[in-house]
């Protein structure tokens, strides 16, 4: 949605309604924001075309293969419709994006297993994991921080299953063990993910049933599109799907004028 909100402020504030190539400059402006891009094409339907000019876009279309948003993750496919879209011109002319109306899309994205666990296995992510607070069942205070998460690679299974593994780095004993975690993963409603039968293996010992249930029900919680609520932003998943080498996912979105997602930094 993001790059909606960026070709569509581009368009009406670069270009002239003479020799408008709406399209071509669309298409500039989402490459200049990705690191590489094997193919970016970008559609845009209006008729008459002059009502571009008065803050109207009957259709935005967007195709991408190949995306590098940074040079660590590759998105193979994204694919974005929308429906039709009215701009406040008034708005825009004072340097705020702002839309009459809410604007809606379908987006379809394809993410291999393989790039995913290039991005897993990147600086970046391992940054990151160091920033967890991470504690084994049952420690103590004083062991806080004692241990971490890295090495993380996923792997896609049938029924919608995947297996993620990851190394537990004890910093304390300067030890590594092997950790597994296994489970379905089914959305409810469109917006609620739920982890279906999960199962934990720390070192070749199963974590206790209790214990996962306790983890299953916070991890639950916590993972909703419902919390986008707060931001003027419906979202819904329309389709996901786990194949044996990629993820397959389409999701709706509807944008309120009053969303904060709307006010871009350039």
């Amino acid at each position: 949605m993001e790059w909606i909100t960026i070709i569509l402020s581009s368009l009406f504030t670069l270009v002239s309604p003479v020799g408008l190539v709406a399209d071509q400059v669309a298409e500039g402006v989402i490459r200049e924001r990705l690191y590489q891009a094997e193919l970016v094409d970008v559609r845009i339907d209006n008729t008459p075309n002059f009502r571009l000019v008065g803050g109207r876009v009957d259709r935005l279309r967007f195709a991408g293969r190949g995306l590098y948003p940074v040079p660590e993750f590759r998105i193979d496919i994204l694919d974005v419709e929308t429906d039709p879209i009215d701009i406040d011109l008034p708005a825009l002319q004072d340097g705020k994006f702002a839309l009459d109306e809410p604007i809606q899309a379908a987006t379809h994205i394809v993410l291999k297993t393989e790039d995913i666990n290039t991005l897993l296995r990147s600086p970046r992510v391992q940054e990151l994991l160091n920033t967890l607070e991470f504690n084994l069942p049952g420690a103590s205070d004083r062991e806080r921080n004692r241990y971490r998460l890295s090495n993380p690679q996923i792997t896609f299974l049938p029924e919608n299953r995947l297996r993620v593994t990851v190394d537990l780095v004890d910093r304390v004993l300067q030890e590594e063990v092997e950790t597994l975690v296994e489970t379905g993963i089914q959305i409810i409603d469109g917006h609620q993910l739920v982890l279906v039968e999960p199962t934990i293996v720390i070192d070749g010992q199963s974590v206790p049933e209790p214990l996962i249930k306790a983890f299953t029900e916070g991890v639950d919680a916590a993972l909703t599109l419902k919390q986008f609520d707060d931001w003027e932003i419906v979202a819904r998943v329309l389709q996901f799907e786990l194949q044996p080498e990629a993820l397959d996912l389409v999701v709706y979105v509807r944008v309120d004028p009053s969303s904060p997602l709307l006010e871009l930094d350039d």
